[in-house]
């Protein structure tokens, strides 16, 4: 029975927390259970908390189902490939990874121009393949619902002093306000935040 691998990515650009890499090998035969489930990219489901919660399910729902192989690059290795070889490289890296964990044909990856180098026979990558495939589009469940738990957990220990730290880690004055008030009460920029990202608001 053939599968196909999908192949996707979370928290490329935010400047807290990890970016996240997901693959998993989806059975044809299994195509319309994921139909019926509601399997869809990541991103249309929103970013409220009842989003995060059905993205949730439906990643336990895939898990426990599906092989699949999950990359995590934390904020440093973040800084360190982009000050190096450079954040698509580190995408290419993780890709790699994965593709050799899972063995599954035809594999594809989201992003053209940032994965056609790892093009061959059997793996392909396409523009917005998380909208028009759905074994990325879990691939993509995958990588953000894991995010966005990783991220949780990194600023749950601030949320007595702080509040709810809201913006998802993305450049934003939701982040911002979390970021300051850090450099204000620690002395420092919070240990998870991308010291390669130059955020010009911070030395306005």
């Amino acid at each position: 029975m053939t599968s196909l691998l999908g192949i996707d990515e979370a928290g490329r650009g935010p400047v807290l927390g990890p970016m996240v890499m997901a693959g998993i090998e989806i059975p044809q035969s299994a195509f319309k259970d994921l139909e019926r489930q509601g399997v869809a990219d990541s991103k249309l489901y929103g970013s409220s908390t009842k989003a995060q919660q059905r993205r949730k399910e439906l990643a336990v729902w895939l898990s426990s189902r599906f092989r699949h192989r999950i990359e995590v690059a934390d904020a440093a290795e973040v800084d360190l490939w982009v000050l190096g070889e450079g954040l698509n490289a580190l995408e290419r890296s993780l890709a790699r990874r994965i593709l050799g964990a899972l063995p599954a044909r035809p594999a594809c990856l989201d992003g053209h121009n940032l994965f056609k180098e790892l093009e061959e026979p059997g793996i392909t990558a396409l523009d917005k393949a998380d909208a028009t495939h759905l074994e990325v589009a879990a691939a993509s469940i995958l990588a953000k619902d894991l995010r966005d738990r990783l991220l949780d957990q990194l600023v749950e220990p601030y949320k007595k002093a702080f509040g709810e730290v809201r913006g998802g880690g993305y450049a934003n004055l939701k982040t911002l306000a979390f970021v300051q008030w850090h450099q204000k009460t620690e002395g420092n920029l919070p240990p998870f935040y991308r010291r390669s990202y130059r955020w010009k608001a911070l030395t306005a």
